[in-house]
C-alpha cells in the first residue's frame, strides 16, 4: 500500500495523482542526498498554485509573479520547490504529459540509470522526442 506523506494533504483534493519520482525512486541504491521529487497531476492549476504558495513553495526558475499565467500556458508543467524540506513538485494538468513522465520514470528505474546525464537523455526523448546529442 502506497501511503502519501503528510505534506500532500493540502493538495489531495486538487490532484488526480501524486507520484514520487526522481533519483530517489529510479536509482538503486537510491540517491538520498538530493531533493525529493513528486509529480502532481491536477485539474485546477490556478488553485494548485494558490495552495502551493500558501504552503511555502516557490515557483521554480526566475518567473515574476505577474508572468506565472503566461508561463503556465507555454509549458506542460511548472516546478515548485520548498527549501525547508527539500521538496520539488512537478505539476501538470496534462494527463498525457504525466503518463509520459511516469513511463520514463519506470524505464529509468528498470535500467537503473545512475548517471544523471543518462536520466536526462531518457526524459528528453520520452517527453519531447529529443534525440541524444
Amino acid at each position: 500500500m502506497n501511503i502519501l506523506p503528510n505534506w500532500t494533504v493540502p493538495f489531495l483534493a486538487l490532484c488526480t495523482g501524486i507520484h514520487e519520482v526522481g533519483s530517489r525512486v529510479t536509482c538503486s541504491p537510491p540517491v538520498m542526498n538530493t531533493d525529493s521529487d513528486w509529480l502532481c497531476l491536477t485539474g485546477d492549476w490556478h488553485e494548485f498554485l494558490s495552495v502551493a504558495i500558501r504552503e511555502g513553495f516557490e515557483v521554480g526558475g526566475s518567473v515574476p509573479a505577474n508572468k506565472l499565467e503566461q508561463r503556465k500556458e507555454l509549458t506542460l508543467f511548472t516546478s515548485f520547490r520548498r527549501k525547508s524540506d527539500d521538496l520539488n513538485l512537478i505539476v501538470t494538468d496534462s494527463p498525457e504529459f504525466a503518463k509520459k513522465f511516469l513511463a520514463a520514470t519506470s524505464v529509468a528505474k528498470k535500467l537503473n540509470l545512475l548517471a544523471k546525464a543518462d536520466r536526462i537523455a531518457l526524459f528528453q526523448a520520452v517527453l519531447y522526442g529529443n534525440s541524444c546529442q
